[in-house]
C-alpha cells in the first residue's frame, strides 16, 4: 500500500488510533462470530444494550435511572438524559450510572471544550463530522457540561469494580470516551495517556469478543496502522454487520481490497464510499476517495483515468499532497517538464497557508504570518514524507526551486529553500544543502516573521555553525 493511500486511510478513520507500545496482535478469529452480540449501533444510540445487561446485574434504582435516560435519548434529549443520571449518581448502583453517563457523553456530545468538558444538547444528534473542538480561552464551561476527567475517573472505578459484567460495560464506555479525549486533548500528555487507555481497552474487549460495532471499527484502525488490511478486515465487517455504516468503513474496505489486488471489488466499494461522502457533503473525504479511485485505476494500468481522479481530488481539496505527487508521477512517464510544472502548481496551494483576517481570501500573493507559515510548512512536510523514491525526491526538489525568484513573499521563498535543502540531504548533496539552508535563513530574516522551523539548528547539523 502506498504512503499516499496510508495517508488517506488515516484521514478516513473516524477516530485515528496511533500505535502505542507493542501489544500482541489479537487474531482475527477473536472477533465475535455474532456481529451484533454486543448490540447493534442503532441500539447503542439509546443505550438499549446497556439497559438490557443492567436489568440482570444492577440494583433496581440504577436500572430505573438507566431506563429513564434511555427513554429521553429516544426523544433526542441527551442533555436531559445526563441530568437524570446525574441526579441518581449517588445512589445504589452508582457505577452503572457512571457507565451510562460515559456512554452518553461519548456518543452524543456536540462540543469538546479545550479537552476539559463535553457539551450535550437536547434535540441534537451530531454526526462525527459535526462534532467540534473549541480551544478558545474565551469559551466558558457552562453548568451541565460533562467533565472529561471526572467521567474517566468514575469509569476507572467501574472497570476495577470486580464485577465482570459491569467491568466490561465500563471498559466499553471508557474506550469510547478516551478515544475522543485523545482527539480533543487538554495537552500532549493527556493525549498520550488516552491513546494507551484506548488501545488497552480495545485489545481486552477484542480478546474477549466484546467489541461493539463502533469499537470494532476503532480496533480495525489499530490493526490497519499496526499490521495490515487483512488483519483489519474482519473487524470492519463486524462493524458493518452491526450497523456501523459510516462511509469510512466502506472506504477502508475498498483500500484493503486494493492492497490485496481485488481491483473489481475495490472499485465497487470506492464508488459506494464516494457516493456516501458526496451525500454527506464531506469534501475532504470525497477528495480522499477520488485519490483512492486514482490508485485503483493506476493499478489497472489506466494512467489517463488515474490522472482524472487525481485532478478531481485536487478540485475538491487543492492541498491534497498525495494527489499532487501521484499526478506528477503520471506526468513524469511522458514529460519531466510537465511533471515539475504540475508539482509547482500544487505547491502554490500548499504554500497558501490558511486565510486570515488580514488576508480573508487567502490569495497566494498575500504574505504569510507566523500561523499561516506554520500551516504552509506542515503542508510541504506532508509532501516530503510521501516522496520516498529518489526520483520523487529529486522531482519535488526541482519543483521547489522552479521559478523561486518569482515568489513575492520572503517567508514562502525561505520555506521553499529550506525544504529543498532537506531534500538535498536525502540525496546526499550536502554542499548544495548548506547553500540552500543559508538562503532560507536570509529569506526568513527578510520576512520579519518568526519561522516555523529552526534553521540555525539545521545549519549547525550540516556544519555551517
Amino acid at each position: 500500500m502506498t504512503l499516499g493511500l496510508r495517508r488517506g486511510l488515516s484521514i478516513a478513520l473516524l477516530i485515528l488510533l496511533a500505535p502505542v507500545g507493542c501489544r500482541p496482535r489479537v487474531p482475527a478469529g477473536a472477533a465475535s462470530s455474532n456481529a451484533t452480540a454486543m448490540g447493534s449501533w442503532d441500539a447503542w444510540r439509546d443505550l438499549t444494550p446497556l439497559v438490557s445487561i443492567a436489568r440482570d446485574h444492577a440494583p433496581a434504582p440504577a436500572v430505573s435511572a438507566l431506563e429513564r435516560a434511555s427513554a429521553l435519548l429516544r426523544d433526542g434529549k441527551a442533555a436531559s438524559a445526563d441530568r437524570a443520571l446525574s441526579a441518581a449518581s449517588g445512589g445504589a448502583g452508582h457505577h452503572w450510572v457512571a457507565v451510562a453517563r460515559g456512554d452518553i457523553a461519548a456518543l452524543h456530545f456536540t462540543l469538546c471544550i479545550r479537552g476539559v468538558a463535553l457539551r450535550l444538547a437536547d434535540g441534537t444528534t451530531p454526526s462525527a463530522t459535526e462534532r467540534q473542538a473549541d480551544y478558545s480561552e474565551q469559551t466558558r464551561v457552562e453548568p451541565g457540561d460533562v467533565s472529561v476527567e471526572a467521567t474517566l475517573v468514575n469509569l476507572d472505578a467501574a472497570v476495577n469494580s470486580g464485577e465482570p459484567a459491569l467491568s466490561t460495560q465500563a471498559r466499553i464506555a471508557r474506550a469510547r470516551l478516551a478515544a475522543f479525549a485523545q482527539q480533543c486533548a487538554a495537552n500532549e500528555g493527556v493525549g498520550d495517556m488516552a491513546r494507551q487507555v484506548v488501545e488497552g481497552d480495545l485489545a481486552t474487549l477484542a480478546a474477549e469478543g466484546h467489541l461493539t460495532p463502533d469499537l470494532a471499527y476503532m480496533w480495525a484502525g489499530v490493526q490497519m496502522t499496526r499490521f495490515s488490511g487483512s488483519a483489519a478486515r474482519p473487524f470492519l465487517l463486524q462493524a458493518k454487520e452491526g450497523g456501523f455504516n459510516h462511509p469510512a468503513v466502506t472506504f477502508m474496505l475498498a483500500a484493503i481490497a486494493l492492497e490485496q489486488r481485488e481491483l473489481d471489488q475495490a472499485d465497487e466499494l470506492a464508488k459506494l464510499a464516494a457516493a456516501m461522502y458526496t451525500e454527506g457533503r464531506d469534501l475532504e473525504h470525497q477528495a480522499e476517495t477520488r485519490f483512492l479511485q486514482g490508485e485503483i485505476a493506476r493499478a489497472r494500468k489506466q494512467p489517463k483515468a488515474a490522472r482524472a481522479h487525481y485532478e478531481a481530488a485536487l478540485a475538491l481539496e487543492p492541498r491534497h499532497s498525495a494527489s499532487i505527487l501521484a499526478r506528477a508521477e503520471i506526468d513524469l512517464a511522458s514529460d519531466d517538464g510537465v511533471a515539475v510544472a504540475g508539482l509547482q502548481r500544487g505547491m502554490s496551494a500548499l504554500l497558501l497557508g490558511a486565510p486570515t483576517a488580514a488576508q480573508p481570501d487567502g490569495k497566494p500573493d498575500g504574505k504569510l504570518d507566523a500561523e499561516t507559515a506554520r500551516l504552509a510548512a506542515n503542508n510541504l512536510e506532508q509532501l516530503l514524507v510521501l516522496a520516498t523514491e529518489p526520483h520523487q525526491v529529486q522531482m519535488v526538489r526541482d519543483a521547489l526551486l522552479e521559478r523561486i525568484d518569482d515568489e513575492a513573499d520572503p517567508m514562502r521563498r525561505g520555506l521553499r529553500y529550506f525544504f529543498a535543502a532537506m531534500l538535498d540531504v536525502r540525496l546526499r548533496e550536502y554542499q548544495i544543502a548548506r547553500g540552500h539552508g543559508v538562503l532560507a535563513r536570509e529569506e526568513f530574516v527578510d520576512s520579519g516573521v518568526h519561522p516555523p522551523i529552526d534553521i540555525e539548528a539545521f545549519l549547525t547539523r550540516l556544519g555551517d555553525g
